[in-house]
């Protein structure tokens, strides 16, 4: 089941797209750089140019701070596809190099589509780390939203899924994954528990990334040798957002507190 970074101000997860290897031919190649191809849908004409161009221009160096944060390990090379996908982004399995992109026109944004390849290639630095981190489940999901956002905090609208999470009943993600990459409110805990590490904690991201186990409480139980995670995590949560009232937060990241 391919894994997907879906915008959740819509609805309901959007269906993935149809099957958009047929774009990846020599014709609709941007350009390519040490660890990556950028192919286009010639239909999104200069705007789609513009964002490609933007693509190319970033992702080596997203590429070496992900590269770091996992401790040096290699991935790729990928074959980044863009193509009018309003949904978010999408691979076919964790570990597929094939990364199928949104690509905004009127006006271009190339940041925007370089902050859902991020997303995505770090999902296949999870597969091949093979410590824990699962894409495929609200850990990988959460740390994979986390980095893309802490490289491109602004293209975060639209996707942030914290909120969903605080004004719920708030369960406890922490201790256990939901088995899912599309479970708002489980994805919101994540990455909530992931910036609190990173943000209130002051663990860095390479630290957290290479603290990789089977759930988030084991991760902080590596980081802090103690089993208090979600407690501590919550406590804070409960003081600052009190149950029961809408939260008014709009991004994942309110840390510190």
């Amino acid at each position: 089941m391919p894994s997907v970074l879906y915008r959740t101000d819509l609805v309901a997860p959007p269906a993935v797209a149809a099957d958009q290897s047929r774009l990846i031919v020599p014709g609709n190649l941007q350009g390519k750089t040490e660890h990556f191809s950028v192919y286009l849908d010639p239909a999104l004409g200069a705007d789609g140019t513009q964002d490609a161009e933007g693509v190319l221009g970033k992702c080596e160096g997203d590429y070496a701070t992900v590269a770091g944060y996992f401790g040096g390990l290699a991935a790729g090379p990928f074959n980044v596809i863009l193509f009018a996908n309003p949904g978010g982004a999408y691979h076919q399995t964790c570990a597929a190099t094939d990364l199928f992109c949104d690509a905004r026109t009127s006006p271009a944004d190339g940041d925007y589509s370089e902050f859902l390849n991020v997303a995505e290639f770090v999902e296949v630095f999870e597969a091949l780390q093979a410590g824990g981190w699962d894409c495929g489940m609200s850990n990988g999901e959460g740390l994979s939203r986390v980095l893309a956002t802490d490289a491109y905090p602004k293209e975060l609208d639209g996707f942030a899924t914290a909120p969903s999470w605080l004004d719920s009943s708030r369960p406890n993600f922490v201790d256990r994954n939901e088995n899912s990459d599309t479970n708002t409110p489980a994805n919101g805990c994540s990455v909530l528990f992931l910036n609190w590490m990173r943000f209130q904690l002051n663990f860095t991201w390479q630290q957290i990334t290479e603290g990789a186990a089977p759930t988030l409480a084991q991760t902080y139980s590596k980081l802090t040798g103690k089993n208090d995670g979600f407690r501590q995590f919550a406590s804070l949560i409960d003081s600052q957002f009190p149950k029961g009232r809408p939260s008014g937060l709009l991004t994942d990241n309110p840390f510190p507190l």
